[in-house]
């Protein structure tokens, strides 16, 4: 059965002594198919008043984010492994690697919880050492804790 949720996605990318962080919080679905978790929810960019609808499949051991819309890609993340993806933006595509280096899953009934550790390149150059937190709560139970 799938479920209204409310979700935090906050990706931070560390160069050198310098980071960048960008939050989302929006409305999703979140339910459990085959015993994988997919929670879908949009991304709207303000600036060119579009969106970009995304599913993320969740396994133990490996998350799967794809990106349809403004923005087309599909991104695996996948621990002590490196997967290339297209990443399709209106100003042209970019070829990522990404090199997981942990991931982490809790869920149960009012809330799922996912951490990702990696390494991103871009056209074969190292960029930063970055991290992906996602946090979705079903809404109207107070379980979507933004301040973790």
């Amino acid at each position: 059965m799938a479920k209204d949720v409310l979700v935090s996605v906050k990706g931070t990318q560390v160069i050198g002594e310098e980071s960048d962080t960008i939050e989302v919080i929006t409305p999703g679905t979140w339910y459990e198919r085959n015993g994988k978790q997919y929670l879908m929810y949009e991304e709207t960019f303000e600036e060119i008043k579009q969106t970009t609808k995304n599913t993320v499949k969740i396994t133990p051991d490996l998350i799967e984010v794809t990106k349809k819309g403004v923005i087309e890609s599909r991104m695996i993340y996948e621990r002590g492994k490196k997967h290339m993806s297209n990443y399709m933006t209106p100003m042209g595509l970019i070829v990522l690697g990404i090199t997981t280096k942990d991931l982490f899953v809790e869920a149960d009934t009012e809330k799922l919880r996912v951490e990702i550790r990696y390494a991103l390149e871009m056209n074969g150059q190292f960029i930063s050492d970055s991290s992906l937190e996602i946090n979705a709560g079903v809404k109207g139970t107070g379980t979507l804790n933004l301040t973790e």
